[in-house]
């Protein structure tokens, strides 16, 4: 389902000179549109995360409106008729991929040994990256051939068939069974349902699981004594570096086309980014199996991604080659922490609170993600550039690289 999610993200900025041109709407309207899916992600990163936390991730993942709702609202797509019809379907899709994000993470990182989970989180969550880049090759044909609606019908048919591919593959997380009833055999028999659906052998007994001071779900819980500061540094780090990922996912080809590019040049770009983000992903994963602490690794490259970003907003390079190298190295070190980010936050809450944590983290994220495209649509009608843009990339990123180097000390003691 992130394969489909990504996608999905993607395929609008994509579309978007052409809805721009087909409908005659302004940057400004165009930076809404933009946004419009990011505002049913946040909500449905909060709520269905909650949720998933009470009710199971398998309930909300597949049985409730996150995958169902993806693929009906892409479908739907093709038959927006006017700007508000296009946004209110943008919104509907956002609910269910926010419901995705953050039950598949925690699915991933319940079902894997301690030493791999942070490798397992990182390589589910670069399904959105695999997305993303899947719709390059496939715009560029759709939009050469067809009108832009055919983008979202591909994609709908896309969600369609992974959401039944999840309904039939997916078992509950054994970790949420284990931890939410107060009958014994109840958890039991559960647990050896899905160990039977897993085709391994079932438990005689089974222990008590491990007690921690802060065991009741949701959001006031994250606001504890215990989590408090934690989480607070973890919404920021979110908002910051969705701030930045967003603004270029869903302006990059819209700026190639302004600044005298065909639209093609554009989807290139774009797709260029997300091969970068898709790396970035590849290295993160790596080193976290390594006896490196993730942390310290993502702060390391945020802060290498925050001199890229002032390195070219100063130099303004003109030439195709060196601003296909520009995206390509902006989103490894950008996309690759964020990603990470995602089982650094998982880790650091105990299984009653883990999507909720992550879930939060997500919907604080994605008010960053909503503001930028928003903002740089203002900017874009105002004249700015793509490299005007970019000062507004580089504080965010400055900002992520010294959150995480103050922080990495005390969220390494409180994962302890």
């Amino acid at each position: 389902m992130n394969v489909a999610d990504g996608f999905d993200v993607v395929a609008i900025s994509m579309a978007a000179p052409h809805i721009a041109d087909s409908w005659g709407i302004s940057a400004t309207t165009l930076g809404v549109v933009l946004s419009a899916e990011l505002v049913g992600m946040m909500v449905g990163s909060i709520g269905l995360s909650a949720l998933s936390d009470r009710y199971g991730r398998r309930k909300i993942l597949i049985g409730s409106v996150s995958a169902i709702a993806i693929a009906i609202a892409m479908l739907l797509t093709t038959l927006a008729s006017s700007v508000t019809h296009l946004i209110v379907l943008r919104v509907i899709t956002g609910l269910g991929i926010g419901g995705v994000l953050a039950s598949a993470a925690a699915v991933a990182s319940e079902f894997t040994a301690d030493k791999y989970k942070h490798t397992a989180v990182i390589i589910v969550t670069s399904g959105f990256a695999c997305g993303a880049l899947a719709v390059g090759p496939i715009a560029a044909y759709l939009l050469e051939h067809f009108t832009w609606q055919s983008l979202f019908l591909t994609g709908g048919l896309l969600g369609v068939i992974l959401a039944v591919l999840v309904v039939t593959l997916i078992p509950e997380s054994m970790e949420f069974l284990a931890s939410h009833s107060s009958d014994k055999r109840k958890r039991l028999e559960k647990i050896n349902r899905t160990l039977n659906l897993l085709k391994r052998f079932p438990l005689n007994e089974l222990s008590d699981p491990p007690t921690r001071q802060s065991t009741s779900v949701g959001f006031f819980s994250l606001l504890s004594a215990e989590f408090l500061l934690i989480s607070m540094r973890f919404w920021l780090i979110f908002f910051l570096g969705n701030w930045v990922i967003y603004l270029m996912l869903k302006w990059t080809p819209k700026l190639f086309v302004n600044m005298g590019y065909e639209l093609s040049t554009g989807i290139y770009a774009l797709t260029l980014f997300t091969i970068g983000g898709l790396f970035g992903n590849i290295f993160v994963g790596f080193l976290s199996s390594t006896r490196l602490k993730l942390i310290h690794v993502i702060a390391a490259l945020t802060l290498t991604g925050c001199l890229l970003i002032l390195i070219y907003a100063t130099w303004k390079p003109t030439g195709i080659t060196e601003l296909y190298s520009l995206l390509f190295l902006i989103s490894f070190c950008a996309t690759g922490p964020l990603t990470g980010m995602y089982a650094v936050t998982l880790s650091s809450y105990p299984t009653q609170l883990r999507a909720s944590g992550l879930g939060w983290s997500l919907g604080i994220g994605r008010t960053g993600a909503i503001a930028s495209p928003v903002a740089a649509g203002y900017l874009v009608d105002a004249g700015w550039n793509m490299f005007d843009l970019f000062l507004i990339l580089g504080v965010p990123a400055a900002l992520i690289s010294s959150l995480l180097i103050v922080s990495a000390n005390r969220i390494e003691h409180t994962r302890q």
